[in-house]
């Protein structure tokens, strides 16, 4: 268990004994990169899915109620593993509630939690950065657009590599895939062609 994942397994014990600082911290720790997982993984671009929060947020209390359901321990994994909860949840809220209730009138439970631009998170390092290029909200729209156009399993493996930020082994272990070799072959693809659709993009 690393230092972080077990600094989560206290706030969590805490919050499940009625402590609300607790649970606060939790929240803004967790809930802006969950967040922009879920809405990725669910065809949505992160920006503008601030409609659905109040069902974000309330699936992401419950997983947090049921972590004795969490096996490994890594933080990187805990982070993919209550994304994929997230999304199951507001899957089943969905299927059950209709698509014209979505996001519809509840209050959220906590505030509102700003993430990271998307763009930063993926080409974070980059010099110049796109944001340099172009205004803020031109690269994070083209960036979120190139994203949602990937072939999933391109677009899976950058949310595994880049929002999760879990290792090529943990992504192979994920994806049911033994050589680490391939794991990084198929990132660098996905990354590559993001990158070309983002420049065809922007020379448009």
């Amino acid at each position: 268990m690393d230092d972080v994942f077990a600094a989560t397994i206290d706030l969590v014990r805490n919050a499940q004994q009625g402590d609300r600082a607790a649970l606060e911290s939790l929240f803004a720790r967790y809930l802006p990169r969950v967040r922009q997982i879920v809405a990725l993984r669910l065809g949505h671009r992160p920006s503008e899915f601030h409609t659905h929060e109040e069902i974000v947020q309330e699936a992401l209390l419950n997983t947090f109620q049921h972590l004795d359901r969490y096996e490994e321990r890594s933080e990187a994994t805990f982070r993919n593993w209550i994304s994929t909860c997230v999304v199951n949840s507001i899957r089943e809220h969905f299927r059950k509630a209709g698509t014209q209730k979505r996001g519809a009138g509840k209050v959220r439970l906590f505030g509102s939690y700003e993430s990271e631009d998307t763009s930063a998170i993926v080409f974070a390092g980059d010099d110049p950065t796109p944001s340099a290029i172009v205004g803020r909200k031109e690269s994070i729209d083209r960036v979120e657009k190139a994203l949602l156009g990937l072939k999933e399993h391109w677009r899976e493996v950058i949310v595994q590599r880049l929002f999760c930020e879990m290792s090529y082994a943990e992504i192979g272990a994920a994806l049911g895939i033994r050589d680490e070799a391939t794991v990084r072959k198929l990132f660098s693809r996905a990354i590559a062609e993001l990158r070309r659709v983002c420049a065809d993009d922007a020379e448009s």
